[in-house]
C-alpha cells in the first residue's frame, strides 16, 4: 500500500525520522526525506527550513511532553508510591510513542546544533533532578530503601526506561500498563512493600 503525501509539518517530521533512524542523519538527503513523505523537495522546503531543523523538532518533540508530564507528576497530590509509578509509566508510554524519534535522538544527537545540544542536556539534567527529588522523597515516606544511591538509582532507572524504545514492540505481547507493572517489579529491589 502507498504512503499518503504529508500534508504538514508534523508529517514531514515524522517522515524525517524514519529516513534518519533507516540511513542517519549525515547520510539521509531532503531529496529522501521527500521521498519519504511523498512529496517534492521543493514542498519539504515549504514546510521547513533545513534538515538540521528536522532533527531538533524531533528532539523536541520528545522533550517538551516529558518535561510537562514530569512536571505534573511532581506537582500533584498523590502519594510518592503512586508518583513513582506515574514517573515510570510516563517514560514508558513516551519511549513507545516517540520510538522512532528515541532512535534518531540515541544515534544522532551529537548533530545537533550547539545551542539544541545544550538545550537537550539541560532538560536531561531537569529530567534527572526531578526523578532524584521524587526518590528522596519516597525515601522519606519510607517508600523507598533508605540506603539507596539516589543518584546511580536515576541513572539506572532512566537508563533503562530509554532502552524501551530499542526493544518494544508495540503489537507485542505487553500493553505499555504491563510493561510499566515489569519496571516497577524490578525495582521491587529498592521500592519496599506497601504498608498494611
Amino acid at each position: 500500500m502507498a504512503r499518503q503525501r504529508a500534508t504538514s509539518v508534523q508529517e514531514l517530521v515524522d517522515a524525517a525520522a524514519r529516513a534518519f533512524e533507516r540511513k542517519g542523519f549525515v547520510e539521509t538527503t531532503i531529496t529522501d526525506i521527500a521521498t519519504e513523505a511523498g512529496v517534492s523537495k521543493p514542498t519539504v522546503y515549504q514546510y521547513v527550513t533545513s534538515k538540521r531543523w528536522l532533527l531538533e523538532t524531533i528532539v523536541e518533540q520528545i522533550i517538551y511532553p516529558l518535561r510537562h508530564g514530569i512536571e505534573e507528576i511532581v506537582r500533584s497530590d498523590r502519594d510518592e508510591r503512586s508518583k513513582l509509578n506515574d514517573y515510570v509509566l510516563l517514560h514508558v508510554n513516551s519511549a513507545i510513542r516517540y520510538q522512532t524519534y528515541y532512535a534518531v535522538l540515541t544515534a544522532d544527537q551529537h548533530q545537533l546544533s550547539e545551542q539544541a545540544r545544550r538545550n537537550y542536556r539541560s532538560w536531561a539534567r531537569d529530567v534527572n533532578r526531578a526523578a532524584a527529588d521524587l526518590l528522596d522523597d519516597c525515601v522519606r515516606a519510607g517508600v523507598v530503601r533508605a540506603d539507596l544511591d539516589v543518584g546511580v538509582a536515576v541513572n539506572l532507572i532512566n537508563g533503562m526506561l530509554l532502552s524501551v524504545s530499542r526493544w518494544y514492540r508495540p503489537n507485542g505481547r505487553l500493553s505499555p500498563e504491563d510493561l510499566a507493572e515489569h519496571v516497577f517489579g524490578l525495582l521491587s529491589g529498592y521500592v519496599l512493600p506497601p504498608a498494611d
